[in-house]
């Protein structure tokens, strides 16, 4: 009686049969799968028609289609998703945005199923904008203590301003505007819209360029698009000026100094140094800065709380779902239990663009804390989760590709992210999924192809074009370019921007099905 009622609930769930039918059910699998944006989903489920497109890929990923060529939605997998978010059956839907998205959960999930053939739970904790080093810091990891020799040991280099006259020829032309913008305010301060670069050393000085002045207006326009900033408070540019400058304008000796600064400036060949006042940039100006710096303290000190408050609502989002999986999973047989078989980490863009924490990024061992930071990281959840040798799949940083041996900033990142995997205590439970393998360089190369294409519409409309005319014209321009295989391949296979992997579910699906056969490949071991 007891088996035959377990399978009149198993029919009425909807659930398969195959695990109520076993003499000696295995535990339910389940799978954290943790991150930033790329692990939340970003890529539209539409995009799936472009694996299909050819035949090698169709052939490839078979496994995410039905027999009518629809995606494949699992009865025996389950997501599970943290804040709110959606949760339910296996289907490519839950990603974020607008619209049908997914991420590495749905391949995963599919491949697991495939090798496992048994039920599988996934919680996902990701979120968009997080880095390992504020908002997933592992709580053991103190200060990072650099290695000696270490280029983060290397004090910054201060370079007193030459002795005026400072030279009154710099190497620049008229018309020169860096590629990489960086915002020079905070919200405290008025000064939106105030952008500007760094450019290198120039005539034995490391300026900052000024992209773009403040839309605020500041008596006699201190700051305008053009401008080069060679020094602060009789100090010159160090070798990271913006640093330098948020120092300045609102690290720790803007709340406890008297918010005047001097500043060296050339302008249009002409260089002089004045006096500026912070407190201008602010509403009410010096009369409101005792209250100013207030709140900038305490909002210090609340940062400081939330150090690794992700960390921290991750471990405590996946303990309240295995202590209440038959809510996220209604087929869960309680008599078999669980097995916290496996955590997949799929992070590392906020880390790999953030100058404060990694100074020397762009040297080799420049982002060795990334490394110090996720081994805590791994050790902390095996703590927290009572797993010790929990299987971790690291997936490494791929936008844009893979670097082996590292030739630039993108390369060092990786291979300080792929180096926790080699360390002795993680031998044979740690293993890299180098997704930058999975990048579509012709997807990137169409792509940039359009991009310039399409700056032939505003050319055509400078010639006087315009409404139908235009359209017509470009029309003609962009099919002498782009062909109707490459159009259709545009618009089936990009849905999100290149750090979000394109959108591509061609590249989401081939590193979500590496991440399947590496855990795989560590639970034979």
């Amino acid at each position: 009686m007891k088996m035959k009622f377990t399978l009149l609930v198993a029919i009425a769930l909807g659930y398969p049969l195959s695990a109520f039918c076993q003499e000696n059910p295995k535990p339910l699998k389940v799978y954290v799968l943790a991150g930033q944006s790329n692990m939340t989903g970003r890529v539209a489920t539409n995009t799936l028609e472009h694996i299909k497109m050819f035949p090698d890929t169709a052939k490839e990923f078979a496994a995410l289609f039905d027999k009518e060529g629809n995606p494949v939605e699992l009865d025996e997998v389950y997501v599970s998703q943290w804040k709110g978010k959606d949760s339910g059956r296996l289907a490519p839907r839950f990603g974020y945005g607008k619209g049908m998205r997914f991420g590495p959960e749905y391949p995963f999930g599919v491949y697991m199923h495939e090798a496992l053939n048994e039920p599988i739970l996934i919680i996902k904790t990701a979120e968009g904008g997080k880095s390992l080093n504020y908002d997933f810091r592992p709580p053991s990891a103190g200060a990072w203590p650099p290695p000696p020799g270490h280029p983060d040991l290397i004090k910054k280099e201060v370079m007193q301003p030459p002795m005026l006259p400072i030279p009154d020829k710099l190497d620049i032309p008229a018309d020169y505007v860096p590629d990489k913008d960086v915002k020079l305010s905070r919200r405290h301060m008025g000064l939106e819209g105030f952008k500007g670069a760094e450019i290198g050393k120039l005539n034995g000085v490391s300026p900052i360029y000024i992209l773009s002045a403040p839309k605020q207006t500041l008596k006699g326009d201190p700051f305008l698009q053009g401008d080069l900033i060679l020094g602060i408070d009789v100090s010159g540019m160090r070798n990271d000026p913006i640093g330098q400058w948020r120092d300045a304008f609102y690290g720790s000796s803007a709340i406890d100094g008297d918010w005047m600064i001097k500043i060296t400036r050339w302008r249009k060949g002409q260089i002089e140094t004045f006096d500026f006042d912070i407190c201008d940039t602010i509403e009410g100006g010096r009369a409101k800065l005792p209250g100013q710096i207030e709140l900038m303290k305490q909002a210090a000190i609340e940062k400081e709380k939330m150090t690794g408050s992700y960390y921290r609502d991750m471990i405590q989002y996946t303990k309240a779902v295995l202590g209440d999986i038959k809510q996220y999973d209604p087929g869960y047989n309680e008599a078999a239990g669980y097995e916290l078989a496996g955590f997949v980490w799929f992070q590392g863009y906020d880390d790999f663009v953030d100058g404060g924490t990694y100074p020397n990024r762009d040297k080799p061992r420049g982002y060795e804390q990334y490394t110090w930071l996720l081994e805590h990281f791994i050790r902390d959840i095996r703590k927290d989760l009572n797993a010790p040798k929990l299987p971790f799949v690291i997936g490494v940083l791929g936008v844009g590709g893979d670097q082996d041996p590292p030739t630039d900033q993108l390369g060092y990142f990786q291979q300080a992210q792929a180096a926790v995997a080699q360390e002795p205590e993680f031998e044979g439970t740690v293993v890299n999924v180098r997704t930058g393998k999975y990048w579509d360089h012709q997807l990137e190369a169409l792509e940039t192809k359009s991009l310039e294409i399409g700056k032939k519409k505003a050319e055509l409309n400078d010639q006087g074009l315009e409404g139908e005319a235009l359209k017509k014209a470009y029309a003609e321009y962009r099919a002498k370019h782009i062909t109707p295989l490459e159009e259709g391949i545009l618009r089936k296979g990009i849905s999100n921007q290149g750090y979000h992997y394109l959108g591509s579910a061609k590249i989401m699906c081939g590193l979500g099905k590496a991440f399947a056969e590496a855990m795989i490949d560590i639970h034979k071991k």
